[in-house]
C-alpha cells in the first residue's frame, strides 16, 4: 500500500512539473565567500537558542529548542568530524560566560578563541525546532527548523561567514521547484534532526572556511 500511494505522489508530482513547465524563476543561490583571512582554527561554541534573548518564550517552546540546540551540538560534532583546525569549547569552558558573551562578543569570543589557540569563533542560534507529527508518509504536520550562524576573525572582529536557515517542508504538491530535494528525502516527510543536518550542509558548504575538504 505505501509503494502504490508513493508511486502515485511522484507521478502526480511529475505531471504537474510538465503542465508547470520550465520558465519559473529560481531562487537566488547565496554567494559563496571565498578565503580573504588567513584562519588558524576555529573555536565552535556550544549552540545557542533564542531563549538567551527572548524572556517571552514558552515553557513548550523553550523546551523544544533546549532540544533542538542538543541536536544541533551532535550535528556540528559531526560535521566537523575529522578536522583538524576545528575546537570544540564545551559548557564548562563557557560556564559564567554567557551573559557577557551576549553583550559583548568580541570581546568574549578573542578570550576564548585564544584559550584554545584559534583567531576564529564560530557561533549558531537556534530560532525554531519543531518535530514532525505524524510518520515519514503521513505526516499531520512538518518539521521545521531555523537557526543563524556567524564566523567571526577575532582580531578585527571581521565577519567571514554568516547565514541563516529556515524552512518548513513542503509537499512536493506545494514547491515543485524542489523536486530534487523531495527525490533525495525518498518523497517521505523527514524528522527535525535531518533537516537541519540538511540545512547546516546546505549553509556551510557555501562558506570556504566551513566547507569541507
Amino acid at each position: 500500500m505505501r509503494k502504490i500511494l508513493r508511486g502515485a505522489w511522484v507521478l502526480a508530482a511529475c505531471l504537474l512539473l510538465t503542465l508547470a513547465g520550465c520558465g519559473g524563476r529560481q531562487p537566488k543561490a547565496e554567494k559563496t565567500q571565498e578565503p580573504a583571512v588567513a584562519v588558524t582554527c576555529i573555536a565552535v561554541l556550544p549552540a545557542a537558542s533564542v531563549v538567551n534573548y527572548d524572556e517571552t518564550i514558552s515553557y513548550a517552546e523553550a523546551k523544544k529548542l533546549r532540544q533542538g540546540t542538543r541536536v544541533l551540538d551532535r550535528l556540528l560534532q559531526e560535521q566537523f568530524a575529522g578536522r583538524k583546525d576545528i575546537r570544540f569549547v564545551t559548557d564548562s569552558q563557557l560556564y559564567g560566560q554567557e551573559d557577557s558573551l551576549s553583550k559583548n562578543f568580541l570581546e568574549q569570543a578573542r578570550a576564548i578563541a585564544n584559550r584554545v589557540s584559534c583567531n576564529a569563533v564560530l557561533e549558531t542560534t537556534l530560532w525554531r525546532y519543531s518535530e514532525r507529527v505524524g510518520g515519514e508518509y503521513t505526516a499531520k504536520e512538518p518539521a521545521s527548523v531555523t537557526f543563524e550562524y556567524r564566523l567571526v576573525e577575532t582580531g578585527k572582529g571581521r565577519v567571514l561567514c554568516q547565514g541563516r536557515y529556515d524552512e518548513v517542508q513542503k509537499s512536493v504538491l506545494e514547491n515543485l521547484y524542489n523536486l530534487s530535494k523531495a527525490r533525495e528525502r525518498g518523497f517521505t516527510w523527514v524528522t527535525a534532526e535531518e533537516l537541519m543536518r540538511e540545512g547546516l550542509r546546505d549553509k556551510f558548504n557555501q562558506c570556504s572556511y566551513l566547507r569541507g575538504e
